[in-house]
Formats: structure tokens, C-alpha cells, sequence
């Protein structure tokens, strides 16, 4: 399968390369920015040659994955943006990373907007899910503001999570509308 790429306003989705493998390296080493996964510690950068070979086969396998997010503005490696088959759950979750450097801008909401309509339009998705660390509030509002629903709380890989809950009604975007707007009366 050819990975598309997508394309927001201010942000670029695109398939994963090796090339991105220094940049992203240097995002994982950030301070923090994985303090609400499971393994918090920086990874080496053979994890991250991992990780991309992982979602360039999951795109194979699924049909949808990770996407490199590339700030259009500068050119910039930004993060990570997509979907991920979840064994343990059964089910597809958005998942998103962004540099230190781009948070606070918007752009995690807007890629991943970008991904669900994604999942759901183009893969048929019925339902996407999102997990969160409860301490996470940015991420909370992320998931909030795409239009996923808080569903329950579960222990998943050493965590205590929240689970959101979104489905092509209460997520996408509709023209005229802003995030957030289609969710479900409640």
C-alpha cells in the first residue's frame, strides 16, 4: 500500500522515512515529553528506527498507521500523528506527539482531526478511541475538542487510564463548524 499523505493548513501528514530518524530521535530526548507513557525514559535510536519499521508495517497490515507531522511553515519534524490497532483492546486508537517546541499552537488538534476523518472516511473505521493518562489535561482537551466522549477508566501497560470514545457522528468536523461542535448531546 502507497501511505498517503495529507495536508492541513498549517501541517503536512506524511509517511515515515529513515530520514526522519535523527529528528525524531532529538523530539523523543526532549525533557518530559513522555512522562505519560508507559516507559518515560528517552529511548535509544534504534527504538526509534524500530518504531518507524513498525508503522510502516502496520500501514501495510491495517491500512492506516503513524504519520511523520512536518510543520509546513518551517519544513520542521514536528512529532507523530495516527492510528493504531490496539490488540490488547480490539480497537483503533488516535495517538499523537509533538515537539515541545509546537505545543500550545494547536496543531495536535488539527493533525489529529486530519487522522480520524482519515479513519473514519477512508478506512471505514466504526469507532476510534483514545487513551490518556488522567494528569495529561493538554491531551484531554485534544481528544475533547476532536469530539471523542469520555467512556471509562482501565489499567493498560503498567497505567491508569481514561479511554474517550469517538464515532464518525461525534468527530468529524462538518463544514461551518469548530471542534468539538458535533458532539453528542450529554
Amino acid at each position: 500500500m502507497k501511505i498517503p499523505a495529507l495536508v492541513t493548513p498549517r501541517l503536512e501528514l506524511r509517511p515515515w522515512g529513515m530520514g526522519d530518524v535523527d529528528r525524531l530521535f532529538a523530539i523523543l530526548q526532549e525533557p518530559g515529553i513522555l512522562q505519560y507513557f508507559p516507559n518515560p525514559a528517552a529511548p535509544p535510536r534504534v527504538w526509534v528506527e524500530k518504531y518507524i519499521r513498525h508503522h510502516r508495517q502496520h500501514w501495510q497490515e491495517r491500512g492506516y498507521g503513524h504519520w511523520a507531522l512536518v510543520d509546513r511553515k518551517n519544513g520542521l519534524l514536528a512529532g507523530w500523528v495516527g492510528l493504531e490497532y490496539l490488540p490488547e483492546l480490539e480497537q483503533a486508537e488516535i495517538a499523537y506527539l509533538l515537539s515541545s517546541e509546537t505545543k500550545g499552537r494547536g496543531f495536535a488538534t488539527e493533525a489529529a482531526q486530519a487522522a480520524l476523518s482519515y479513519g473514519f472516511k477512508t478506512c471505514g473505521l466504526k469507532e476510534i478511541i483514545g487513551l490518556v493518562h488522567p494528569g495529561n489535561t493538554a491531551s484531554i482537551r485534544v481528544l475533547e475538542k476532536c469530539g471523542l466522549i469520555f467512556s471509562n477508566q482501565l489499567a493498560l501497560w503498567g497505567l491508569d487510564l481514561m479511554r474517550y470514545r469517538g464515532d464518525e457522528t461525534t468527530c468529524l468536523i462538518t463544514p461551518g463548524s469548530s471542534p468539538g461542535q458535533n458532539q453528542a448531546p450529554g
